[in-house]
């Protein structure tokens, strides 16, 4: 499948929400956190055999990985904006940051966890509550059965264990 680099869709990049700091991690009924795994924040936008991927801050991040692009053409759906991280592992599977800006890194070392589904089928998504967007994410997922594409689960747990 060919991957054309042209201008996507009237999906624009959407702007996204900025953590502010806190003294202590909120918990209970209505958080949800998201893990940080030490790479580049994407949002990605599929439209058709379209994929365009922006950063954080609405720079086009396609070139920079185009194996994460071609993943995403396998979503089983014509239109979708999905957010999440890019992130390389070193040989043990753990995260590492630095082999995101090796020209050399094998494709199958870069994964993308994704937090979110902001837009679905050209329908924006954002309205709805975020854990019905989160298991919407988990099924369409589910369905590709592509291991470099995983769902971000809520990061409280893995917060407690840490600690």
């Amino acid at each position: 499948m060919q991957l054309h680099l042209e201008a996507v869709s009237e999906f624009r990049f959407i702007q996204p929400c900025s953590p502010i700091p806190a003294e202590a991690v909120p918990i209970g009924d209505g958080w949800v956190h998201e893990l940080k795994f030490d790479g580049y924040r994407v949002q990605a936008h599929k439209l058709g055999s379209n994929v365009r991927l922006y950063s954080r801050n609405g720079h086009d991040f396609t070139e920079r990985f185009p194996s994460v692009a071609q993943l995403l053409l396998e979503l089983p759906v014509k239109a979708a904006v999905l957010d999440g991280e890019v992130v390389a592992s070193d040989a043990e599977g753990r995260p590492n940051f630095a082999r995101l800006h090796v020209r050399w890194t094998r494709p199958h070392t870069i994964h993308l966890w994704a937090f979110d589904l902001l837009a679905l089928h050209r329908r924006d998504l954002r309205p709805q509550p975020v854990v019905k967007r989160q298991a919407c994410l988990q099924a369409l997922l589910k369905r590709i059965g592509c291991p470099a594409i995983s769902l971000s689960e809520d990061g409280v747990a893995l917060l407690g264990a840490a600690e």
